[in-house]
């Protein structure tokens, strides 16, 4: 809503049309920008759109109370420059805020006992993490702060479950170069998520494994003698054409090992049940991310986050660490997962 003052409504539609109009710039004219250039304009654009998104609620919350203050009657006045005021404090503090809790991920500790009570079981320390969207705003030094956290954690295995790349900055600036360093004895695994189909299976693939991670596409890998871990081609694979095999023609015939299964979108979660799947891990909603689209995520899915059963299958669906788009996080924090996983 705008104030009476000319001056000021002139200044803000100028400033708007303008915010507007950088993002279209970086996305449509990338190779005519400075990197550095390109870099700050792509976060300042993704953050005005966030804004935008997540405000539109916001100022419809206030509608019903000057439709109720013009309805009162003659003489009273709405008070624009008061809702024009507090519209901004709100949006301040959501972009610091939501920058703020964005690049301050948390670990997040978990437990799950697939052993079902057999003698010599083990505990492994499983770390996993997805959506960390490597790339442009997703710098090198911020991937390197994840990877110092996951190896603090003294994983046996890191599992990286999908939208680890984000764009091909991730090569270009040194981003992904900062996976190498993840230290984890019984290796460390991925599959590919939406964005990597997005930019080139190929691309993907070879990437993440000159980092020397061993990615899973509708394939499978014993782990220590003591279970299976099988990973899938994401939903995104069918829209390009190729293959999304049914699990039950990814597991080997004759397994008895327990499965931990990685699956990027956690649709269709009945299919592990079905399978005798012990443990699945996904990603890929980032709780909504942003409010009020969490809410909406929350209707797409069976589960968007945290841990979850079926049967005798348990879930684990990560909010990511990383972001998409805009660099804020205003519905949960951004999480590494360490699995405390006795088998």
């Amino acid at each position: 809503m705008l104030v009476d003052n000319p001056k000021i409504k002139r200044g803000v539609l100028l400033s708007t049309d303008v915010m507007t109009l950088v993002l279209p710039v970086t996305i449509f004219f990338p190779e005519s920008l400075p990197y550095l250039v390109k870099i700050l304009m792509q976060g300042a654009g993704y953050s005005w759109a966030a804004i935008i998104a997540c405000m539109v609620p916001v100022g419809l919350c206030f509608e019903p109370i000057r439709w109720g203050i013009k309805l009162l009657g003659d003489g009273i006045r709405v008070p624009r420059l008061k809702i024009f005021a507090v519209l901004c404090l709100i949006s301040i503090a959501m972009t610091v805020g939501g920058y703020i809790n964005a690049t301050s991920p948390v670990v997040k500790e978990v437990a799950f006992d697939l052993s079902k009570g057999a003698k010599g079981a083990k505990e492994f320390r499983v770390v996993m993490f997805s959506d960390l969207h490597a790339g442009k705003l997703m710098t090198r030094d911020r991937v390197g702060a994840i990877v110092n956290m996951v190896n603090s954690l003294n994983p046996d295995l890191v599992l990286m479950v999908g939208d680890i790349l984000d764009d091909h900055d991730s090569e270009l600036s040194g981003a992904a170069d900062e996976l190498a360093l993840i230290k984890a004895p019984l290796g460390k695994f991925a599959v590919l998520g939406n964005h990597e189909y997005y930019l080139g299976n190929s691309w993907s693939r070879r990437m993440l494994e000159k980092q020397g991670v061993k990615v899973l596409g509708d394939s499978s890998s014993i782990v220590d003698d003591k279970f299976l871990l099988v990973g899938r081609n994401d939903f995104a694979n069918l829209r390009s054409g190729g293959p999304r095999f049914a699990l039950k023609n990814v597991i080997p015939e004759g397994n008895s090992l327990p499965i931990i299964l990685m699956d990027h979108t956690p649709h269709r979660l009945d299919e592990a049940e079905q399978n005798n799947v012990a443990l699945q891990v996904s990603g890929h909603t980032h709780n909504g991310q942003l409010f009020p689209f969490n809410l909406v995520v929350k209707k797409l899915y069976e589960q968007e986050y945290g841990t979850y059963q079926k049967g005798e299958t348990q879930y684990y669906i990560s909010c990511g660490v990383g972001t998409w788009g805009p660099p804020l996080r205003t519905t949960s924090r951004p999480e590494v997962v360490l699995m405390k996983v006795r088998i």
